[in-house]
């Protein structure tokens, strides 16, 4: 060992020897070397309590997706994640959020009870919560981008730490890239699955309809009011309505843009085929009522003829009935006795001739002698002579032949 100038090789027994004799108390010197040692030990436990204790701790339990409870520097200690947020499930004012539970249960998984941890802190070590904000490391892995690389939490600043943002924002990108967790559609609750099926409803709306279009006229207006809802949801205030609050976070406002305006395309879409609908709905309408005259005119002349066709048929059937009437009211009266033949009309009398006044009396002339008879002739010409008795004319079945005698007269002879 080289001399140092003040002892020069002495050992330190020797150096002790030295100052004892030019007379410097040996007592005092004990005294001295304790105070340094005691200083030296205080240091030491310092350190141990401040510096090195605090920087681990052992997991006690998990409260939420990015809150845990430790035991660290011998007490339990709350610590909140720095720069990941993850849905909530224990906010009073709130109700349990989309993709909440799922997060809670990886941070379970992840840090189970009794897990050793590391703990790296930032600027400020509070939040107004009295919560400890901190980096959480669990074999040398950033529990917090772990949360956000499995798409369960968003990155977001606590001002003014930003110490783990940078590996946060990346871990979330990789998600989004992925389409994992609030990014992903495999969990209905999403905004990319609530779009997906809006969007796979607004696609299946059919571009004509046979037949009535209500229906399908009905599902493009339901689905165009349900985008509109989906849309105006899409900001921060609405988020919450959606059950998906995190997504409010500044840092994620691109996407949730670029959701947004994904919903407005589909709008459009929906919103044109439900007024293409529509306009089949008025060619239908008025359709329905061409044929509804038609038929209605169709309706009024067979209606017409048919009142027509029974009108004949009761006044046939009415006339059979009259008739079926008469021929039982004949069968029903019995039959006249067969009449007489009536007699041949007699013929006139002759008007009785009126006698003149007799002539005032002259002197009797002579008698004439009488003329010589003869032979009357026939209407046919020939002669007949009468002979045997005169025989009456009768009616009934008398004869009818010649007569003779005066006109009128009732008898006829035979003549030869």
């Amino acid at each position: 060992m080289a001399d140092d100038g003040a002892g020069g090789g002495r050992s330190l027994p020797e150096r002790w020897q030295a100052m004892s004799a030019v007379g410097t108390p040996k007592r005092r010197i004990v005294q001295v070397l304790g105070t340094v040692a005691a200083l030296v030990i205080g240091v030491n436990a310092v350190h141990a309590a401040f510096g090195k204790d605090d920087g681990v701790g052992e997991v006690v339990r998990v409260i939420d997706g990015d809150t845990i409870v430790a035991l660290v520097a011998g007490e339990e200690t709350t610590i909140r994640l720095l720069n990941i947020d993850t849905p909530e499930t224990k906010h009073p004012g709130q109700p349990v959020q989309c993709l909440g539970p799922e997060a809670t249960a990886f941070l379970t998984d992840r840090l189970p009870e009794g897990t050793k941890i590391q703990l790296e802190y930032d600027q400020e070590r509070e939040d107004p919560y009295g919560r400890t904000l901190a980096g959480v490391f669990e074999s040398d892995s950033l529990i917090n981008a772990e949360i956000a690389a499995a798409g369960l939490g968003v990155p977001v600043v606590f001002k003014p730490n930003d110490r783990f943002l940078s590996e946060v924002r990346s871990a979330a990108a990789d998600a989004q890239e992925k389409g994992l967790g609030l990014f992903g559609t495999e969990t209905d609750c999403t905004i990319p699955a609530q779009l997906q099926t809006l969007a796979s409803a607004a696609e299946q709306l059919p571009a004509t309809v046979e037949g009535d279009p209500t229906d399908a006229i009905a599902e493009a207006a339901t689905a165009v009011e349900d985008l509109e809802v989906f849309i105006d949801a899409i900001d921060p205030d609405g988020l919450r309505g959606l059950h998906n609050a995190v997504l409010a976070a500044p840092l994620v406002k691109d996407t949730v843009h670029r959701w947004r305006q994904d919903a407005k395309d589909v709008h459009e879409r929906a919103d044109k085929r439900h007024e293409e609908l529509e306009e089949q709905g008025r060619a239908y309408a008025e359709e329905q009522e061409r044929k509804k005259k038609e038929r209605e005119e169709r309706e009024r002349r067979e209606r017409e003829e048919r009142e027509e066709r029974e009108r004949k048929e009761r006044e046939e059937r009415e006339e059979r009935e009259r008739q079926e009437e008469r021929e039982r009211a004949a069968r029903s009266t019995p039959a006249p006795a067969p009449q007489q033949p009536q007699p041949a009309p007699q013929q006139p009398q002759p008007a009785p001739q009126q006698q003149k006044p007799a002539p005032a009396p002259q002197q009797p002339a002579p008698a004439p002698q009488p003329a010589p008879q003869k032979q009357s002739s026939g209407s046919d010409g020939s002669s007949c002579v009468p002979y045997g008795p005169e025989i009456p004319h009768a009616d009934d079945g008398g004869y009818t032949g010649k007569r003779y005698g005066m006109p009128g007269g009732k008898t006829f002879r035979k003549c030869r």
